[in-house]
């Protein structure tokens, strides 16, 4: 009886103001007949696959900050190629010969286009990044979804079986936080759809940049 109604009391906790969703304790859900547990099982279902979602965007965030490293040692080359083509400026510079000083400007120039486009390059990866990042906060809410609604077809399975402690619990504390668990869901499409037209503009900017280095200076990152 103590057990019990510590869990009750837990239960009815986690329900008052969302701040957790309630939750059934799986060792009630032991004694339901298998063939009631339909609902459960297919959110149980719905769960493992909001979890593998979840670990998928962990991997994507992990190769986007790969590919931005990447990104950023080409931005490190660009500004050395870009600084050695300055010196070769100067050295020709020191020779008064017009022709060997025009070609060492032409590189110069050639090099800091091919430096803004690595500079852009490098910002469009890590709004790329940015935007596994919020991708990654909307598989974590999808995931809260889903437990949220395993938490109700567990009570609500405890009560169509007659378990008495189901009259300890309330629907709405269960109702509430798969309602709250969704508006979080929503919250974080919105910030997706955000951060993808800012990796969208991101990336059109090193489009634009590369187009005008010459070639051989533009970076060396994949458009699509």
């Amino acid at each position: 009886m103590v057990g019990l109604a510590v869990g009750a009391s837990m239960t009815f906790l986690a329900g008052c103001g969302g701040a957790k969703a309630a939750r059934v304790d799986d060792k009630m859900m032991a004694r339901i007949p298998e063939d009631q547990l339909g609902e459960v099982r297919d959110a149980q279902l719905a769960r493992t696959k909001a979890a593998d979602n979840v670990t998928r965007a962990e991997v994507a965030v992990r190769d986007a900050e790969r590919a931005a490293e990447v990104a950023r040692r080409n931005g490190d080359a660009a500004e050395s190629r870009m600084e050695a083509e300055r010196a070769a400026v100067k050295a020709a510079e020191a020779t008064g010969q017009q022709a060997p000083i025009a070609q060492a400007k032409a590189r110069l120039d050639g090099a800091q286009a091919g430096r803004a486009a690595a500079d852009a390059e490098v910002a469009w990866h890590e709004r790329k990044t940015d935007t596994a990042k919020a991708e990654k906060d909307l598989r974590d809410a999808e995931l809260k979804v889903a437990d949220a609604e395993l938490n109700l077809a567990q009570y609500k399975a405890l009560e169509r079986s007659g378990d008495v402690r189901a009259k300890e619990m309330s629907e709405a504390n269960y109702l509430s936080a798969v309602a709250d668990a969704k508006r979080g869901v929503e919250d974080a499409r919105r910030q997706v759809g955000e951060q993808k037209r800012v990796e969208q503009d991101a990336r059109a900017q090193w489009q634009r940049l590369r187009s005008q280095a010459p070639q051989g200076y533009g970076g060396s990152g994949d458009a699509d």
